[in-house]
């Protein structure tokens, strides 16, 4: 669980912080690093690091080869007993949107879903690129679909589906295993219906 504090926004406009709104003059819980916290806070900060350079880095014994994203904890950074020692994180992700899509996008696994939010933001604030922001959006769709799988729901949706229908839904889930395990059964109920008419 990501260490988070209460934020209250005191300017006259909604902030969004890490994928959460903040109306004018509400204080709700956020992330907390992407606001200013206090040292006990910041003192747990795992900071998000990806390694856009072309050579290795070292945190500790925590060795990050380039293109590689690891968490490492703040104090590699930043003083932790600074107010604002979380605003490190923004600087990394102001560092990874500097580059083209292609390069940011297979960073999209690595991150959470409040980070992701976050990196929209960001985005958003500074070149406001449609497809990036747009990809953002449909990772996030993504992973909310996943989160709300139904099995039985979706077993009524292949049910529907003709032969033909089905099939291609099977190529279309890729590797979601709980997907293939639902076309395969519908494919083998539909496979002895075919044999008791037979």
């Amino acid at each position: 669980m990501k260490p988070s504090i209460a934020y209250t926004n005191t300017t006259h406009q909604p902030q969004n912080i890490g994928g959460r709104t903040v109306l004018p003059g509400e204080t709700r819980e956020v992330d907390a690093r992407f606001v200013n916290a206090t040292a006990l806070v910041n003192r747990d900060l795992m900071i998000l690091f990806i390694n856009l350079d072309a050579s290795p880095r070292f945190f500790g014994t925590t060795k990050v080869l380039p293109g590689e994203a690891v968490r490492v904890s703040v104090i590699h950074f930043e003083n932790p007993n600074r107010e604002n020692a979380g605003a490190v994180q923004d600087r990394i992700f102001e560092q990874l949107l500097e580059n083209k899509i292609d390069i940011i996008k297979p960073y999209f696994s690595e991150l959470e879903d409040g980070e992701l939010s976050r990196l929209a933001e960001l985005e958003q604030a500074g070149d406001k690129r449609k497809t990036l922001l747009e990809d953002i959006d449909n990772e996030l769709a993504v992973r909310m679909a996943e989160r709300n799988f139904s099995p039985a729901e979706y077993a009524q949706q292949l049910d529907a589906m003709t032969d033909e229908d089905l099939q291609l839904e099977l190529l279309s889930v890729g590797d979601d295993s709980r997907k293939i395990v639902a076309i395969q059964d519908e494919l083998a109920k539909r496979s002895d219906l075919q044999k008791q008419e037979e």
